[in-house]
Protein backbone atom coordinates (compact mmCIF):
# COMPACT_ATOMS: atom_id res chain seq x y z
CA UNK A 1 0.00 0.00 0.00
CA UNK A 2 1.25 3.81 -0.95
CA UNK A 3 0.19 6.36 0.74
CA UNK A 4 0.69 9.98 -0.77
CA UNK A 5 2.32 12.26 1.30
CA UNK A 6 4.00 11.36 5.25
CA UNK A 7 5.62 14.46 7.28
CA UNK A 8 7.14 13.82 11.04
CA UNK A 9 8.21 17.06 12.15
CA UNK A 10 8.59 19.13 15.16
CA UNK A 11 6.40 20.95 16.90
CA UNK A 12 4.64 24.74 15.19
CA UNK A 13 6.46 24.38 12.14
CA UNK A 14 3.47 24.71 10.00
CA UNK A 15 2.18 21.10 9.10
CA UNK A 16 -1.47 21.54 9.22
CA UNK A 17 -0.92 24.24 7.13
CA UNK A 18 0.83 22.37 4.48
CA UNK A 19 -1.36 19.67 4.93
CA UNK A 20 -4.42 21.89 4.19
CA UNK A 21 -2.40 23.11 0.94
CA UNK A 22 -1.92 19.55 -0.06
CA UNK A 23 -5.74 19.47 0.40
CA UNK A 24 -6.91 22.40 -1.60
CA UNK A 25 -5.26 20.81 -4.15
CA UNK A 26 -6.73 17.94 -4.04
CA UNK A 27 -10.76 19.64 -3.47
CA UNK A 28 -9.24 21.80 -7.01
CA UNK A 29 -9.38 18.29 -9.06
CA UNK A 30 -12.96 17.79 -7.92
CA UNK A 31 -12.52 14.88 -4.86
CA UNK A 32 -13.50 14.48 -1.86
CA UNK A 33 -11.62 15.63 0.54
CA UNK A 34 -12.15 13.86 4.50
CA UNK A 35 -9.51 15.71 7.25
CA UNK A 36 -9.19 14.75 10.44
CA UNK A 37 -7.89 16.82 13.49
CA UNK A 38 -8.05 16.93 16.74
CA UNK A 39 -11.17 19.13 18.06
CA UNK A 40 -8.84 22.38 18.52
CA UNK A 41 -7.67 22.76 14.37
CA UNK A 42 -11.42 22.34 13.54
CA UNK A 43 -12.05 26.29 12.97
CA UNK A 44 -8.66 26.47 10.94
CA UNK A 45 -8.74 23.92 8.97
CA UNK A 46 -12.39 24.79 8.61
CA UNK A 47 -11.18 28.40 7.50
CA UNK A 48 -8.70 26.89 4.86
CA UNK A 49 -10.74 24.20 3.34
CA UNK A 50 -14.36 25.05 2.24
CA UNK A 51 -15.95 21.93 0.82
CA UNK A 52 -14.02 19.63 2.86
CA UNK A 53 -15.23 17.18 5.46
CA UNK A 54 -13.73 17.56 8.89
CA UNK A 55 -13.69 15.02 11.04
CA UNK A 56 -13.07 15.65 14.60
CA UNK A 57 -10.99 12.33 15.79
CA UNK A 58 -13.33 9.13 16.21
CA UNK A 59 -16.45 10.93 14.76
CA UNK A 60 -18.21 8.71 11.77
CA UNK A 61 -17.99 10.18 8.13
CA UNK A 62 -21.84 11.75 7.53
CA UNK A 63 -24.17 9.42 5.78
CA UNK A 64 -24.50 11.96 2.96
CA UNK A 65 -20.68 11.89 1.90
CA UNK A 66 -19.23 9.42 -0.93
CA UNK A 67 -16.68 7.72 -0.31
CA UNK A 68 -15.37 6.46 -3.90
CA UNK A 69 -13.25 9.26 -4.86
CA UNK A 70 -12.24 10.68 -1.20
CA UNK A 71 -8.97 11.71 -0.24
CA UNK A 72 -7.52 11.27 3.37
CA UNK A 73 -6.06 13.30 5.47
CA UNK A 74 -4.52 13.09 9.17
CA UNK A 75 -3.61 15.75 11.02
CA UNK A 76 -1.28 15.13 13.68
CA UNK A 77 -2.10 11.23 13.39
CA UNK A 78 0.34 9.89 15.88
CA UNK A 79 -1.80 11.30 18.65
CA UNK A 80 -5.08 10.40 17.27
CA UNK A 81 -6.85 7.45 17.64
CA UNK A 82 -8.44 6.35 14.92
CA UNK A 83 -5.62 7.12 12.24
CA UNK A 84 -6.08 4.20 9.66
CA UNK A 85 -2.97 3.61 6.99
CA UNK A 86 -5.08 4.25 3.79
CA UNK A 87 -3.96 3.90 0.11
CA UNK A 88 -2.97 8.06 -1.15
CA UNK A 89 -3.97 9.03 2.12
CA UNK A 90 -1.67 12.29 3.53
CA UNK A 91 -0.34 11.75 7.10
CA UNK A 92 1.19 15.04 9.15
CA UNK A 93 2.63 14.64 13.12
CA UNK A 94 4.68 15.47 15.39
CA UNK A 95 5.69 11.99 17.42
CA UNK A 96 3.48 11.33 20.33
CA UNK A 97 6.07 8.79 21.90
CA UNK A 98 9.62 7.90 21.03
CA UNK A 99 9.83 4.26 19.10
CA UNK A 100 12.95 2.02 19.64
CA UNK A 101 13.38 -0.33 16.63
CA UNK A 102 14.47 -3.39 18.73
CA UNK A 103 10.45 -3.60 19.89
CA UNK A 104 8.64 -1.54 17.94
CA UNK A 105 8.13 -2.67 14.18
CA UNK A 106 5.68 -1.84 11.20
CA UNK A 107 3.61 -4.68 12.23
CA UNK A 108 2.87 -3.50 15.90
CA UNK A 109 3.43 0.94 15.13
CA UNK A 110 1.36 2.90 13.00
CA UNK A 111 3.95 5.22 12.82
CA UNK A 112 7.06 2.87 11.19
CA UNK A 113 3.83 1.13 9.00
CA UNK A 114 3.28 4.73 7.38
CA UNK A 115 7.16 5.27 6.95
CA UNK A 116 7.20 2.09 5.31
CA UNK A 117 4.71 2.71 3.02
CA UNK A 118 6.41 5.69 1.91
CA UNK A 119 9.01 4.06 1.02
CA UNK A 120 10.99 3.96 4.19
CA UNK A 121 11.49 8.16 4.18
CA UNK A 122 9.22 10.76 5.54
CA UNK A 123 9.48 14.82 4.82
CA UNK A 124 10.60 17.15 7.77
CA UNK A 125 10.43 20.20 8.10
CA UNK A 126 12.49 22.83 10.62
CA UNK A 127 11.47 26.13 11.71
CA UNK A 128 11.76 28.60 9.66
CA UNK A 129 12.96 31.44 12.13
CA UNK A 130 15.70 31.90 14.85
CA UNK A 131 14.24 29.67 17.49
CA UNK A 132 17.58 29.76 19.67
CA UNK A 133 15.41 31.43 22.17
CA UNK A 134 12.46 29.31 22.69
CA UNK A 135 14.78 26.16 22.24
CA UNK A 136 16.61 27.04 25.78
CA UNK A 137 13.45 28.50 27.44
CA UNK A 138 11.68 25.26 26.51
CA UNK A 139 14.61 22.78 27.39
CA UNK A 140 14.30 23.04 30.61
CA UNK A 141 10.82 22.51 30.83
CA UNK A 142 10.98 19.49 29.21
CA UNK A 143 12.02 15.90 29.55
CA UNK A 144 14.69 14.37 27.26
CA UNK A 145 12.60 12.66 25.17
CA UNK A 146 9.49 15.48 25.21
CA UNK A 147 12.33 17.84 24.16
CA UNK A 148 13.33 15.05 21.44
CA UNK A 149 10.40 14.90 20.17
CA UNK A 150 8.59 18.27 20.21
CA UNK A 151 11.76 20.65 19.38
CA UNK A 152 14.04 18.34 17.35
CA UNK A 153 11.27 16.01 15.54
CA UNK A 154 12.63 12.89 16.20
CA UNK A 155 10.49 9.67 16.62
CA UNK A 156 13.55 6.98 17.37
CA UNK A 157 15.19 6.41 20.68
Amino acid sequence: MKIAYLEISPRLTGKTTRLCVLAQGVLAQGKTVIFVCVQSAVPYVTSLLPGAVILVDGCPVPDDVSLTDAVWFYDEFDWLKTTVVREGAYYASTAARLRALDVDTPESDLLLRLIQAYGNRHERHLWLFDVVDSVRQHRPTMSPACFRMSMLGEYLA
